[in-house]
């Protein structure tokens, strides 16, 4: 072999070993990059996605519960309604809970149509004394205002992850992409209700997207409740509660 040759493949050499080590970094870094993104996929997303799920579960299991069976003592005066099974069932106090949050009324009326409502809900959050006296006894209603934070901040995470995997901005393969499409298309479609007198599909969205805040977090717990007493932008954060809570005869039971 020629010392010509010998200096062809030299030169060869150095520019391939360059590049090959150029691809090996490259591809390290890649490596690195999606390990360091599937990380921040399960902290963002993943995670608080498994912890929203679990916690509107059991806010849905306690308050089942709570529907099912009134102690004399816990029930809403002689206020009715009937399930399903054509069972007529006392209506608990909890219910009223909701009703005063809703309403801005210490002693708020049973609703029985929302487009006949006593006061419109959003003129008694103009009334500052109306929203101080809920803001007095708000820690007496920590279980209803919890039960509304816990089914928006669900919708917040199921919202954002299902938008993202259509896209295909997370690292998920086919399978499970298309298997947790499904599961949070049937979760979205059971929130709907079996007569569809539910969350509909709309104002899922627009709750799970008003609960977010410019920085990709989700509004704290303090900042929710602040916000359903607040005359503007209310209605974003509590209409789910006529699904969910107040009239819970007419929307889960059908």
């Amino acid at each position: 072999m020629s010392a010509q040759t010998i200096e062809i493949l030299n030169i060869v050499g150095s520019f391939a070993g360059a590049i090959l080590s150029g691809l090996a970094a490259l591809l390290i870094r890649e490596w690195f990059d999606r390990r360091r993104e599937r990380r921040r996929e399960h902290q963002t997303r993943w995670q608080p996605l498994f912890a929203a799920a679990g916690h509107l579960r059991q806010t849905l299991h306690e308050l089942v519960e709570t529907y099912k069976g009134v102690a004399p003592v816990y029930r809403w005066g002689e206020h009715t309604w009937t399930d399903s099974n054509n069972v007529i069932r006392p209506i608990p106090l909890a219910a009223r809970d909701f009703h005063e949050l809703y309403l801005i009324d210490g002693d708020p009326p049973l609703i029985e149509e929302f487009w006949r409502l006593p006061a419109p809900p959003g003129a008694r959050r103009k009334d500052e004394q109306a929203v101080q006296r809920v803001r007095e006894r708000i820690h007496e209603l920590n279980a209803a205002t919890i039960s509304l934070y816990s089914t928006a901040v669900y919708l917040a995470y199921a919202q954002r992850i299902s938008q993202e995997l259509q896209l295909g901005q997370l690292h998920a393969s086919g399978r499970v992409r298309r298997e947790l499409m499904r599961l949070l298309t049937n979760v979205r479609q059971q929130l709907n209700g079996r007569s569809g007198a539910g969350i509909i599909d709309d104002l899922q969205d627009l709750i799970g997207t008003s609960v977010w805040n410019d920085d990709n977090t989700v509004v704290t717990y303090y900042e929710f409740r602040e916000r359903l007493l607040n005359d503007k932008g209310w209605e974003q954060f509590i209409e789910h509660s006529d699904f969910l809570f107040i009239s819970i005869s007419r929307s889960i039971q059908r």
